[in-house]
This record gives structure tokens, sequence and C-alpha cells, in this order.
């Protein structure tokens, strides 16, 4: 019984695993051996140099703490995709013959099978720690080489033993998050819907989305650092910080199409609907919204949010328009973004509002009632 449980976790983990991640381990395999193996020196280099400038990096990893922690935290960030692979496939419904086949074994041999799986995971990392160690042995960095061995092998038994915990743990059908719990008896707006989606389902895009507005934010500030208080860089700050939101406009407009479709046959004026949603993006942004108020003027923060809401107005109504596909509006907010910079290039960014405004409603008006759901 527990051979047969243990092919059986191994070959659905395991086997899929690699099967779903094949592209991501064969490009770092071929990239590190590529540079390890074949990497080329600048400058003229003895012959008896070669072989260590070729293992450079394999000899970094063991000699410097900063590479090996750098090395240790890919290394968690692979055991939390092997964790993230097991948990998604232990919750799908043909997987649920595993809690009374395979949690019918002892906790031991459970938690052993799971250490197997794990290890089989974690081939492609052991199988370089091990040379990364020999390397390090070889020219004498025995206390990292250990260190870094022994975290490798806690890494394996600690994603085992969560892995038992979560597969002996009694399924919860649809319980609602904090969000919903903390929400449930207050009135949504209709509008206002997406931005519980987003805090519900896809705080991960969110977060990612802050983190790139932040980025260029900062990009932009040390480009310019002497033009700080120039209200041109304000405008093309805002310009970067409305680009980084694309993907949560684009799942906006697909949350509408699966949930919302109903819209158009309530008793709302398309003015309302136009303009409604920007209850959203008044809430997505409030970060945004906070740090320009904090650090310039209140008449100039509101010139910049009424260019970024009506940017954002504009980036939504193209979405309308004919089954616009990912691409293509990707596409299309990046040629908006290069005439957006010309415009504020020559001083006329704050003419853009209106512009954006009445395009944005001309292209609303036109596709409104089209049944384009973005092909879902």
């Amino acid at each position: 019984m527990f051979l047969s449980s243990n092919l059986a976790v191994r070959k659905i983990f395991v086997d899929g695993f690699y099967r779903t991640h094949a592209g991501m381990l064969v490009f770092v395999f071929v990239m590190v051996i590529s540079y390890c193996l074949f990497i080329n020196t600048l400058g003229t280099v003895m012959l008896d140099q070669i072989d260590f400038w070729q293992f450079f990096f394999t000899i970094s990893l063991v000699s410097n703490p900063l590479i090996m922690a750098f090395y240790i935290i890919a290394s968690s960030i692979y055991a939390y995709k092997s964790l993230k692979y097991v948990f998604s496939q232990l919750a799908l419904p043909q997987q649920e013959f595993l809690y009374y086949s395979f949690t019918s074994c002892s906790k031991k041999h459970q938690f052993i099978a799971w250490c197997v799986v794990q290890a089989s995971i974690f081939i492609p990392i052991l199988c370089y720690t091990l040379y990364a160690i020999v390397i390090g042995l070889v020219f004498g960095y025995y206390l990292i080489s250990i260190g870094i061995l022994v975290f490798q092998l806690l890494l394996v038994l600690g994603a085992a033993y969560v892995c038992l915990k979560e597969s002996n743990r009694l399924l919860e059908a649809n319980k609602p998050n904090w969000l919903i719990r903390i929400s449930r008896k207050w009135n949504k707006p209709v509008f206002l819907l997406y931005t519980f989606q987003v805090f519900n389902r896809s705080k991960l895009a969110y977060v990612l989305t802050k983190i790139l507005s932040w980025i260029l934010i900062s990009s932009v500030f040390i480009l310019f650092s002497d033009l700080e208080d120039n209200f041109k860089l304000l405008m093309l700050i805002t310009s970067c910080i409305v680009i980084a939101h694309g993907v949560l406009i684009y799942q906006e407009k697909i949350f509408n199409c699966r949930y919302l479709s109903f819209l158009p046959n309530f008793p709302f004026s398309r003015v309302k609907v136009f303009l409604g949603f920007c209850l959203n993006y008044l809430v997505l942004l409030l970060p945004e919204i906070c740090w320009m108020f904090t650090r310039f003027g209140s008449l100039t923060s509101l010139k910049l949010i009424l260019f970024a809401f009506s940017a954002i107005l504009l980036f939504r109504s193209l979405l309308l328009a004919d089954r616009i596909r990912v691409k293509r509006f990707l596409t299309g907010i990046f040629c908006l973004f290069m005439l957006f910079y010309v415009f504020i290039i020559f001083g006329l960014g704050l003419v853009l509002i209106p512009l954006n405004i009445i395009a944005a409603w001309v292209i609303f008006r036109k596709n409104y009632l089209n049944d384009n759901c973005l092909g879902i």
C-alpha cells in the first residue's frame, strides 16, 4: 500500500512539476553551464588561470557570503514554487483520492514519501550545490560549502513537512478570506466591485504593479535629478504610473465582461457608466495620490490626478474597440505614451486632459453596447 501510494505521489507531483517548469529549468541549466564552462575572459590570461576564471561564479558561491546569500534566496524561491505547485495539485478534484489513500499510511511513512518527492524536485538545485561544494573543498572553502549543503537539506525537510501538514489538513471548501468576512455586511457599489476583486483574488498583481510604479518613479527621478520640481517631469512620472497600471486596467475589462455583462440592462446613463468605474482607480491609486499631495502642492497634485484619470479613461475605452487583445492593447498604450511624451516635452501636457476625455468618450459611446468581451 505504501509503495503504490509513494509511486502515485511521485508521478503526480514530481513528473508534473518538471513538465510544468521544463522551460524555466532548461533555460537556467543552459545559462549556468554556458557561463561556468564556456565563458571567455577579457584580456590575456595565463593557461594555469583559465580553469579558475571559468569556474569563477561557482568559486564565488562558496567563498563570497553575498553570492551565497543570493543563491540561498534563489533556492528558497525554488522551494516556494515547488510548494505552490504541490498545493495547487492537492486542491484539484482529481487528486482527492490522496486524502483517503495516501493519508491512511502512518505520518512517518508519509513524511518519508514527501522527502523523496521534494528531493526529486530539488535534483537540479542539489546537483549544482554538490558541484559547488566539490569546487569549494578543492579550493579550501570548507565552512560555506558545508553550510550551503545543510541549508539545502533543511529546505527539503522543511518543504516535506509543510506538504505533510497540508495533505493531512481537512479541506475547507469556499472559506471566505478576511476581506470578504470584514466587508460582508457593507453596501458595495457596482462600480467598486472590481476593487474588491483585486484585494480578494489579485493581490499579487496589485503588489507587483505598485513595485513597478515605484521603480518607474525612482528611475525617472534618478535620470532627471536636477529637474525634480519641473512640471513636465511630474507629468511624465504620472504617465509612467498609469502605464504601470495597464495590467489592472486590462483585468478590469475581463472582470466586467465575465461578471458585469448585465450592466447595460441597468438604468444607468452612459455618462455614469463612463465615469463610475473611476471609483476603482481612486482606491487603487490611493498610495500614489497620497504621495503626490504630500510631496507637491495641492493645485499641482490635482492637475496630475486629472491627467492620470483622463489617461485611464482613454485606456479603458480602447478595450471596448473591436475585440482588442492584450498584445494590441499594450501596443496601443505604448504608442499613446510616446504621444503623451511629445505633448509634455512641448509644454502641452495639460491639453492632454480634455483631449483624452473627449477621445475616451467618443470611443466609449461608439462601442459601449458592442459584444466585445476579449474573446472570453
